[in-house]
C-alpha cells in the first residue's frame, strides 16, 4: 500500500491523527525512535539561518534523472531516480531540481504524470515530497484530481511543509485561502504553522460583510492555538492577524469581543510574553509597544473580560 493510500484509509476510517507515524517509519535508521516529530525538520530549518547546501552538478543530475524518468519512463529509469532522490532528504533537493527542469524545458504534461506516480504511487516519504513539489509546479491549474492529492496529504504533517506552498503555486494567491484555510483547523503542529506561512493576508480578499481578511481573522481567533505551545505562531499570529489594531478596535467600542476572539487574542499575547525562549517576544512584534498598552488597558478597566478568559491579569503580570 502506498502512503497516500495509507492516508487516505486512515481518514476514511476516523482513526487519523496528523501526528501519527507513518509506515515507512521503520526505514528512517536505528534511531528512528528518536527522530523528528512530523515537520519539525522542516521546520526548523526553514525558521533558521541553518544552510541546506548541495552541489549544483548532484542537482543537475538528479533532475535528468527525474526528467529521464518522467520522458521515458521504465523499471530501470524508476529504480535509478528513486535511489538517488532517497539518498538526501526531499527538503534539499526540491528546489534546484525544480529550477533545473525548468531550465530543461521538459514537457509539462510528462513532469506532472511522473508528480502523481511519486505523490500517489510510491512508500517512501521523501519520494512523496518530490512527487507533491512536481504537482506544485506542474498540476493540473484547474486543481481538481491534483488538489484533492495535495490537501489528502497536507493533512498528515510530514508532508504539510511541501504541500502548503505546492497548493498556492498550483492555485494562485488568489485561491489560496479557499483552499488552506478549511485544513488549518484540522492540524496543531508544525503542518499548521506551514499553512499559516502559505495564506493570503491581503487586505483586498477581505469579506463584503465583515470587511476583513478570513485569513487575518483566523489568525486572531485560532491561528495560535497549537500542542507546541502558543509562542510558535505568535509573532505571525499578531502581525497578520493585525493584533494591535484590533485592540484599539475593542478598546474604542462598547461591546465586548466574542469568546472565540478574545481568547484567541489571549492565546497570542501569552506566546508573545514568554521571554526568554527560542521564539518571538512582544519585543520583536513590530507593534508591541502598542499592543502591551491596549491590552493592559483592556484588562485594567473592563473586569467582565476575565469571564471569557481568565488569562488576562497573569498575561498583565508577565509584561511587567
Amino acid at each position: 500500500m502506498t502512503l497516500y493510500e495509507w492516508i487516505k484509509d486512515e481518514i476514511n476510517g476516523g482513526t487519523f491523527e496528523s501526528d501519527c507515524r507513518l509506515p515507512d517509519h521503520a526505514d528512517l535508521g536505528p534511531d528512528a525512535a528518536n527522530s523528528w516529530v512530523p515537520g519539525a525538520y522542516e521546520s526548523l530549518l526553514m525558521r533558521s539561518t541553518y544552510s541546506i547546501r548541495r552541489y549544483a552538478f548532484q542537482n543537475y543530475l538528479l533532475a535528468r534523472k527525474v526528467r529521464k524518468q518522467a520522458l521515458k519512463p521504465s523499471e530501470k529509469n524508476q529504480e535509478k531516480e528513486e535511489t538517488a532522490l532517497q539518498k538526501t532528504g526531499a527538503l534539499a533537493v526540491v528546489d534546484p531540481v525544480i529550477s533545473f527542469l525548468h531550465a530543461m524545458h521538459t514537457d509539462k504534461a510528462a513532469l506532472r504524470r511522473e508528480g502523481l506516480r511519486l505523490a500517489c504511487g510510491t512508500r517512501k516519504r521523501e519520494l512523496v515530497k518530490v512527487g507533491i513539489a512536481l504537482l506544485g509546479m506542474w498540476g493540473d491549474k484547474e486543481g481538481g484530481e491534483d488538489l484533492e492529492i495535495l490537501l489528502t496529504l497536507a493533512r498528515h504533517e510530514e508532508f504539510t511543509f511541501f504541500c502548503a506552498p505546492a497548493v498556492r503555486s498550483l492555485m494562485g494567491a488568489g485561491k489560496v485561502n479557499d483552499c488552506l484555510l478549511p485544513l488549518a483547523d484540522s492540524l496543531d503542529g508544525w503542518g499548521k504553522t506551514a499553512i499559516l506561512y502559505e495564506l493570503n493576508y491581503d487586505p483586498a480578499l477581505a469579506d463584503e460583510a465583515t470587511g476583513v481578511n478570513p485569513a487575518s481573522d483566523f489568525l486572531l481567533r485560532r491561528g495560535c492555538k497549537n500542542r507546541l505551545g502558543p509562542a510558535v505562531n505568535a509573532n505571525i499570529c499578531a502581525t497578520k492577524g493585525g493584533l494591535a489594531e484590533k485592540l484599539k478596535e475593542i478598546s474604542g467600542s462598547e461591546a465586548l469581543p466574542d469568546k472565540e476572539l478574545y481568547s484567541g487574542i489571549c492565546e497570542i499575547m501569552w506566546g508573545l510574553t514568554e521571554f526568554g525562549g527560542v521564539y518571538d517576544s512582544i519585543n520583536d512584534y513590530k507593534y508591541g509597544h502598542d499592543a502591551r498598552n491596549l491590552f493592559k488597558q483592556l484588562v485594567e478597566t473592563r473586569p467582565e473580560l476575565e469571564a471569557l478568559d481568565p488569562r488576562g491579569a497573569g498575561i498583565v503580570e508577565r509584561m511587567r
